[in-house]
């Protein structure tokens, strides 16, 4: 197997492993977002433990996503 053909390779399971944290990250934000809307609502107690958590959790895994897409547009660009 080429250089050039485990940098693809690579680099496109990069693309892909950052493109499902990215999803998870988005997914992450939403189920945040609702669980506000319930908090302002009254349907559940807020819980300042659970908001720095989730919100800890969202940042790591964006972060994570971002990492991987950059890594893999870096494998593929060369």
């Amino acid at each position: 197997m080429s250089k050039k053909l485990q940098r693809r390779i690579n680099g496109g399971l990069a693309i892909y492993y950052g493109m499902g944290a990215a999803i998870t990250t988005l997914m992450g934000l939403v189920g945040f977002i609702v669980w506000i809307v319930k908090v302002v609502l009254g349907e559940v107690e807020f819980n300042w433990a659970a908001a720095i958590l989730i919100s800890l959790l969202i940042l790591g895994i964006g972060l994570f996503a971002y990492a991987m897409l950059r890594v893999g547009y870096e494998e593929l660009e060369d």
